[in-house]
């Protein structure tokens, strides 16, 4: 879904939001898991496109009833008594302003009218998800409409009718949709009124289409994938001309990011598009111009030396502020000089340990909704007047978490062959007699990274008392094309070095105790899990794989079997994990599968039963390994899920695995 805030910072490319501030001199005591995973309460603001008014989305819980309303304000006196405008018993996720006298609230809906749940049938299997859809409703709540809502037949089956691809700023009444069409199997377009909820049909998408990308209000971009989402065809088609054309095929990671060319936004140019891209000279993801009529990356916008640049700042008639990268905070390329001076003084104002984000913002761009985030500071809301330079807090989105929450410390190392990494150190709170454990938590992708933020698995293992290590090793994205490439190749060595590493120099710092240090991560981070138990077997008293690779040279055939050997997944498969034949010893040798008998940690493989980005097959592998070498694993089959995209019941599933086996460790008697 493509709305005003997703397009302003890519908001959720990073924590959102928290009130300034840390916890209180005195004694306070740590957040439950269920506290630490309830969702928030203030699910957003937004600010009408003329920056006069602003909404904010609220919702109050009480077991299963729920309470949706929105608060309306004059932001020209943000402190004034709001309006109330009730949505009622709805799960609402998010909202948006149409025009100025229009909102859409985003909601999911979990039973059918005769209160069975909402899902997907496979045979007699029922796997519950919501249904999502789009209500517009006016400023007094008295009119009200779901788009969509007059349709019937194949389209009004589908389960997600909340794909808003463009809100069309120069057409008011209407709004461009994306819907499958289960009669036709494939991706539709659709023109909506938002006042009526009728759609009109606009354009039909190929078979493997899943979303466009548009430029005053046509589709100049088409995305189609492969079944699993790992492959990309980029289709463009100029504004004034009606055929696609084929630009290039890529990969798309778990993150369901496209390598190399990503686009984030239309210009005031016709045809011509922004890109992040890796530079074909310096090789680090920098923002980049891209004419759709030569089909050339021209003009680089915005670049920082090992850094990549992740996304923009901008308004939705093509108006570019900034562009955004990760140090270990959110940061800015300012294009608007004004605008710096300002996010600096923000920057200020919040002692400068904060993600800022920017939510959304007035097209006169005088008035923003602001996102400030830490470790400590789970969310806020803030409007900022420019003119005033006003900051006037919104409310917390978790504001029984506030003064609750584990503080974090960045760590600037060197790995033991001379690379430079960061890390971060999250330290429990409350005081204690003698030294704690510490949990080694390594994140997914590989080409992913950790930055400094509120993170809930993190803070549910600090609030058991734990100190967490996250390792941004070689191999993470972020700090540019050589830091990733330092990875290639070097699953279980060189990647798995930076984080032994990184936990000795926390260690050395004291305060941790040696003998009770556990590891557990998802992905590419359950992978290092295990392989960390294979390499240091001594350190860990506790391993859990979520998700995790066991067996490359298996990883490798699967991905070729599934995506074709002349796919750019398993091209990247070649070149970062190994070729079969050529590197078949590095494989198995790195191959956690092959070298269980090496293990002495009890283990613990939490699956997704419908993971096909790495198939449940890898832990089924590794538990057989184990069990043959006498160091039988527990198991966790998730029925419900795949490898992405957990509700909060799953989430709390596996914390709770997880951190039963790591605590029934941590508290055994020492051999």
């Amino acid at each position: 879904m493509i709305s005003r805030r997703h397009v302003l910072a890519g908001a959720t490319a990073s924590p959102l939001a928290a009130m300034a501030g840390g916890a209180s001199a005195q004694a306070v005591t740590s957040p439950t898991l269920d506290e630490i995973l309830t969702p928030p309460t203030l699910l957003g603001a937004a600010l009408s496109p003329d920056g006069r008014q602003l909404a904010s989305l609220r919702m109050e819980r009480k077991g299963e009833l729920m309470k949706a309303y929105v608060l309306l304000q004059s932001a020209d006196r943000p402190r004034d008594p709001p309006t109330v405008v009730l949505i009622g018993d709805y799960d609402v996720q998010q909202l948006e302003w149409a025009n100025d006298e229009r909102l859409l609230i985003w909601i999911f809906i979990h039973k059918n009218p005769d209160g069975t749940p909402t899902g997907q049938r496979y045979g007699d299997l029922l796997f519950p998800s919501p249904q999502i859809r789009v209500l517009s409703i006016s400023l007094d709540g008295a009119e009200t409409a779901i788009l969509f809502g007059s349709e019937g037949g194949p389209v009004s089956r589908a389960a997600d009718l909340g794909s808003i691809v463009d809100l069309l700023v120069d057409d008011p009444k209407n709004v461009l949709m994306q819907a499958w069409d289960y009669d036709k199997g494939c991706l539709l377009l659709f023109k909506v009124n938002i006042y009526t909820g009728e759609a009109t049909f606009f354009e039909r998408g190929a078979q493997q289409t899943y979303g466009w990308r548009t430029q005053n209000g046509q589709p100049v971009i088409r995305l189609d994938s492969n079944r699993r989402g790992t492959v990309v065809w980029i289709y463009t088609r100029p504004p004034g001309q009606t055929a696609w054309t084929l630009y290039r095929k890529l990969r798309r990671n778990e993150l369901e990011q496209i390598s190399d060319f990503n686009v984030v936004g239309a210009t005031a140019e016709a045809g011509v598009m922004l890109v992040t891209t890796q530079h074909e000279r310096g090789g680090d993801r920098v923002l980049q111009r891209f004419d759709l009529q030569t089909l050339k990356l021209a003009e680089v916008m915005a670049s920082r030396v090992d850094r990549d640049i992740d996304s923009v700042v901008m308004d939705e008639r093509g108006g570019l502020l900034a562009a955004s990268f990760v140090e270990d905070r959110e940061d800015y390329i300012f294009f608007d000089q004004t605008l710096k001076a300002h996010y600096r003084g923000l920057q200020s104002y919040f002692k400068n340990d904060v993600n800022l984000s920017f939510v959304d913002a007035s097209l006169d761009h005088s008035r923003f909704v602001v996102g400030a985030s830490s470790p400590t500071l789970a969310g806020s809301l803030w409007l900022y007047d420019k003119p005033s330079g006003a900051l006037t807090p919104l409310g917390e989105t978790r504001p029984w978490l506030s003064g609750r929450l584990a503080p974090t410390s960045i760590l600037k190392l060197k790995s033991r062959d001379g690379l430079d990494l960061t890390a971060y150190l999250t330290t429990p709170i409350g005081a204690v007699a003698g030294p704690r454990p510490l949990v080694i938590f390594p994140h997914g992708g590989p080409e992913a990274r950790d930055a400094y933020g509120f993170d809930q698995f993190v803070q549910a293992f600090a609030a058991k008392g734990w100190y967490v290590l996250q390792v941004n090793f070689r191999g993470s994205s972020g700090y540019g094309k050589a830091f990733a490439d330092a990875g290639r190749k070097r699953w279980g060595t060189e990647m798995q070095n930076d984080i032994e590493d990184a936990l000795a120099a926390v260690t050395a710092r004291g305060g941790i105790d040696p003998r009770r240090i556990a590891i557990c991560g998802a992905s590419y981070g359950g992978y290092a899990a295990l392989m960390g138990a294979v390499k240091t077997p001594k350190v860990y008293r506790a391993v859990v794989s979520i998700a995790g690779v066991s067996d490359l040279p298996a990883m490798v055939a699967y991905t070729k079997r599934e995506d074709g050997g002349d796919s750019p997944a398993y091209t990247y498969v070649l070149e970062t994990i190994g070729d079969p034949v050529a590197d078949k010893t590095l494989l198995e040798q790195s191959s956690p599968a092959f070298r269980a008998k090496e293990i002495i940690a009890p283990v613990m493989l939490i699956h997704g039963v419908h993971d096909d980005v790495v198939p449940i097959e890898q832990s089924n592998r590794m538990a057989k390994a184990l069990k043959a070498a006498g160091n039988p694993a527990k198991r966790l089959d998730i029925k419900w899920v795949g490898h992405r995209g957990w509700d909060v019941f799953t989430t709390k599933t596996i914390l709770n695995a997880a951190i039963t086996h790591i605590e029934t460790a941590f508290t055994a008697p020492l051999a």
